[in-house]
C-alpha cells in the first residue's frame, strides 16, 4: 500500500469516526482495499499562457475546483501527499507560480498582487467561475490577495504556516538580541536581493538543508531527500534563486497593498493552519483581523512542512473546511 493510499485511509477512517479534523489520526489496517487516489506524478499537466508568464499547472480529480498554491523554497511538488487525497473529492490545480518550478522566470512581479492577477488568469484560462483556495507559506501571501482583489471567484480561502504582511509579517523578521542561525534570519536578508542572491548563489542544497532541518518539527528527516534535490534543481536554475528571493524582497509593496484589508476584511469563511511548533499556536494573532469568518486549527506532530509531517491531519482539515461548503 503507497503512502497515498494510507493517507486516504486515514481520512476516510477519520471522518467514519466523526473525530473533529485536528484529532491525531488513528492508525489504518494495510489490509483495507487500497485507496483510488490517483499519484501526484500521474497527475494530468497543463500549461496556460498568462501575459507574460507561462503558467505550468497539474491536475486531477472532479468536483468543485480547488487551487494549491506552494510556498518557497518548493514548488507544486509539494502537494505530492495532500494533493491527491482532495482529488478524490474535488477538482484539484496545483501551479507553479511564476518564477518557479516549470513556470515563467521573470525579472520582476513577484508581489503578492501580480501573482494574484497571475492566478486570476489562469482560473479564467480554466473557465471555472468560483473556486477554493489554499495558500502555503508565501503562497498563503498570493491567495490572500486574490481573496481581496477577486472576492466574487473565491469562496472559501485556507492559509497554511504564514503571517501576511502588514499583520504580523514583519515582526518574525526584526532582529532580537537572542536571535542564532534558528531564526527567522533570511526574512530580513531576502528583502536585499544582490546581497543575499550573491551570498547563496551555488550554496543551494545548503541553504535547502537549512530550510529543512530550521523549520521542521523533528528535523529534515521527513522530507523525502529525493523531493529535497528536486526543489535544489529547480532553485539553482538560471534566474531561480533570484526570483524565490524576490517572494520576501516584495514584503514592503505586499504590505502596502494589504493596507486595504484594515478596513475591508475577507468576508469568506477563512482557515488557518499551522504546525504545533511553527505557525499553529498564532493563527488568531497572525489571521484575526485579516479574515472576519476564521476558523484556526494547529496541526499535532507538525512544524512548517504539514504535506510531509502530518499529512493525514493537514489533509482532514481542509476536507473537512472545503466540504462544509457543499
Amino acid at each position: 500500500m503507497t503512502m497515498i493510499d494510507r493517507l486516504a485511509l486515514a481520512v476516510t477512517a477519520l471522518f467514519a469516526l466523526a473525530l473533529p479534523a485536528s484529532a491525531v489520526l488513528a492508525q489504518t489496517d494495510e489490509a483495507v482495499t487500497a485507496s483510488l487516489a490517483i499519484p501526484f506524478d500521474e497527475w494530468e499537466i497543463g500549461r496556460a499562457q498568462i501575459g507574460e508568464v507561462s503558467i505550468v499547472y497539474r491536475k486531477a480529480g472532479e468536483g468543485p475546483p480547488i487551487v494549491l498554491l506552494h510556498g518557497w523554497p518548493q514548488h507544486s511538488l509539494m502537494w505530492h501527499t495532500i494533493g491527491p487525497v482532495l482529488a478524490e473529492h474535488f477538482t484539484v490545480i496545483a501551479p507553479d507560480q511564476r518564477g518557479v518550478g516549470m513556470s515563467t522566470i521573470t525579472p520582476g512581479g513577484y508581489d503578492k498582487t501580480t501573482l494574484a492577477a497571475d492566478l486570476k488568469g489562469l482560473v479564467d484560462h480554466l473557465g471555472y467561475n468560483r473556486i477554493g483556495l489554499v495558500g502555503y507559506d508565501l503562497g498563503a501571501g498570493t491567495a490572500a490577495a486574490f481573496a481581496r482583489d477577486y472576492p466574487d471567484t473565491v469562496s472559501r480561502v485556507a492559509f497554511m504556516e504564514f503571517g501576511l504582511a502588514g499583520f504580523g509579517y514583519e515582526a518574525f523578521m526584526m532582529p532580537s538580541a537572542d536571535w542564532t542561525l534558528n531564526s527567522n534570519w533570511h526574512l530580513a536578508l531576502f528583502t536585499v536581493p544582490d546581497a543575499a542572491e550573491w551570498m547563496l548563489k551555488g550554496q543551494e542544497r545548503e541553504l535547502l538543508s537549512w530550510f529543512f532541518y530550521h523549520f521542521a518539527y523533528s528535523g529534515n528527516a521527513s522530507v523525502d531527500p529525493a523531493h529535497i534535490e528536486a526543489y535544489a534543481r529547480e532553485i539553482a536554475k538560471p534566474g531561480a534563486l533570484r526570483a524565490g528571493i524576490s517572494y520576501y524582497a516584495s514584503v514592503w509593496q505586499d504590505a502596502e497593498d494589504n493596507a486595504v484589508l484594515n478596513e475591508t476584511p475577507l468576508s469568506i469563511p477563512a482557515l488557518a493552519i499551522g504546525g504545533e511548533t511553527s505557525a499553529g499556536p498564532y493563527g488568531d494573532y497572525l489571521w484575526g483581523k485579516v479574515a472576519l469568518d476564521l476558523t484556526t486549527v494547529s496541526i499535532p506532530r507538525a512544524g512548517h512542512w504539514l504535506g510531509d509531517e502530518n499529512p493525514e491531519a493537514s489533509a482532514a482539515v481542509l476536507l473537512e473546511f472545503f466540504r462544509a461548503a457543499n
